[in-house]
């Protein structure tokens, strides 16, 4: 890894080194003009730029700015740790260390903006950064004072370290009890696969040791929490996390914090420990909490593309060889027309006990792989969509057709005959007559819909088809990556 005063080197000349065709140019001379100078006014601009309009059709320059402008900012901030590593005064302008500062703006430049033609200048300066937080505990461990005083979380220390477990629960809370369990099959060959994905008949399938040899199972074990915090700077880099139950929640949001905060706050929660039943029971009222309780909310770190912004865990995983199969053509009215992807689309979905997924479609056909816990899966055919009531734009205009009008929770709750997690009926003891038959009328046709079910556990995976509607709770602390292909 890369010295802090190469790195400081590095990324000036970086900066200073113009590349013909550079899209930042479109962006004006003054602003250009200010960015060694005031980068926190082209950072502004470039935010406002980036909200503008829709993230799809925000210009490719302003993307650009914002990333260099947070570039010198980060150089800056690296320059005053350097000096503070060799001794000099700091200012105290703050209640977090340089370190993490550094860290908080080129996040959000990845995050925000991509990062796009900085990517690996960004990624040197994160691996300088380790070197640092590496010696640093060196020096602690053989008793040697440290030559720059401590402001971040790593202060809080038994607080911080005492909530986090020391490793994910491997079991499930609770079994739910199957009335359609879908196939499984062992470690089948990509040739298999092929031939079994080409039938016009094709139905989600559970795939188990496929996918055992991952290190992420095995010698990097994602399955400890001492791991992940050691991958994302003590905890230090940032994350964007879905806030409530369901995006399709009143009162659901988003919000950038980092991954300690998001590890000692919503996994390591005691509330997140909840059996499914309560869980269930729970939903309605935790779709209408005020924001002023948020803390005993859910938080989930959701179709992230966590590998890029961190590829120090990307050797941790396999892309799976079912993933260059061709499935065939498909025609299915619901679902929208997408590119032929070259690589797969990979995303993170990492959150407690009791996240879900709504009912919902996706435009390509999916590898599911569970690393860490265990989750629930029901899926409906394409030919049952009529019967799950796709929803149409929203009241911002947003296109919500893939996402189904029907609350499974909801269905739970009204007919404990369909719901995995009742034990012996117990909860039709609490129904309403009145609520049941007006759900019944607000989707007729929903409780006659056929689906398949199951468990997804580590090592294992799962094989959904395009467009098969599809419902994800989470039964224990859950890590799995998703592959998209067609």
């Amino acid at each position: 890894m890369p010295s802090l005063i190469e790195i400081i080197k590095l990324t000036h000349s970086v900066l200073l080194t113009s590349q013909p065709g550079d899209a930042i140019r479109e962006c004006g001379r003054p602003a250009l003009s200010l960015l060694s100078r005031d980068p926190d006014m082209c950072i502004r601009l470039a935010y406002q730029k980036l909200h503008d309009v829709p993230y799809k059709e925000v210009k490719a320059c302003w993307r650009r700015l914002y990333t260099d402008a947070a570039l010198w900012k980060a150089l800056r901030l690296l320059e005053r740790l350097e000096g503070e590593l060799r001794g000099e005064p700091e200012e105290n302008d703050g209640n977090e260390d340089l370190t993490t500062k550094i860290v908080r703006v080129l996040d959000m430049a990845l995050i925000l903006a991509g990062a796009p033609g900085r990517e690996e200048i960004v990624e040197l300066i994160f691996s300088a950064l380790r070197g640092v937080l590496e010696g640093e505990q060196r020096r602690d461990e053989i008793g040697r004072p440290s030559k720059r005083r401590r402001l971040d979380h790593q202060d809080k220390g038994p607080t911080f370290q005492e909530t986090v477990m020391d490793r994910f629960p491997l079991t499930a809370l609770n079994e739910p009890r199957f009335r359609c369990p879908m196939s499984r099959v062992e470690n089948i060959s990509l040739e298999a696969f092929q031939s079994r994905i080409e039938k016009p008949d094709i139905q989600p399938f559970i795939i188990t040791g496929a996918i055992n040899h991952w290190p992420a199972l095995n010698e990097r074990p994602w399955a400890k929490p001492s791991y992940l915090l050691s991958h994302t700077l003590g905890g230090r880099r940032l994350v964007p996390i879905e806030i409530g139950r369901s995006y399709t929640d009143q009162g659901w949001g988003q919000k950038i914090v980092s991954f300690s905060e998001f590890m000692t706050k919503y996994i390591a929660q005691p509330h997140t420990t909840s059996s499914p039943q309560k869980l269930l029971h729970e939903s309605s009222s935790r779709s209408k909490v005020d924001k002023n309780e948020e803390p005993n909310r859910i938080g989930y770190l959701a179709q992230h593309d966590l590998l890029t912004q961190i590829p120090s865990l990307r050797p941790d995983l396999c892309i799976p060889d079912y993933c260059y199969a061709s499935p065939p053509p498909h025609t299915l009215p619901h679902i929208t027309s997408v590119p032929k992807l070259t690589e797969p689309l990979l995303n993170a979905w990492f959150g407690p006990s009791g996240t879900i997924s709504p009912l919902h479609t996706d435009p390509y056909h999916n590898i599911l792989a569970q690393v860490v816990g265990y989750k629930y899966l029901r899926l409906y055919a394409p030919e049952e969509t009529a019967s799950l009531h796709p929803r149409g734009r929203d009241e911002n205009g947003v296109d919500m057709s893939n996402t189904s009008s029907v609350d499974l929770d909801e269905a739970f709750r009204c007919m404990p005959a369909m719901n995995p997690f009742a034990v012996n009926n117990a909860s039709a003891e609490t129904l309403d007559s009145t609520a049941v038959s007006e759900f019944l009328d607000t989707y007729p046709g929903f409780q006659e819909a056929k689906y398949v079910e199951g468990v997804l556990g580590p090592g294992e995976c799962m094989y959904i088809p395009v467009g098969w509607w599809h419902y994800v709770r989470s039964l224990s602390p859950s890590f799995s990556v998703s592959f998209w292909f067609n």
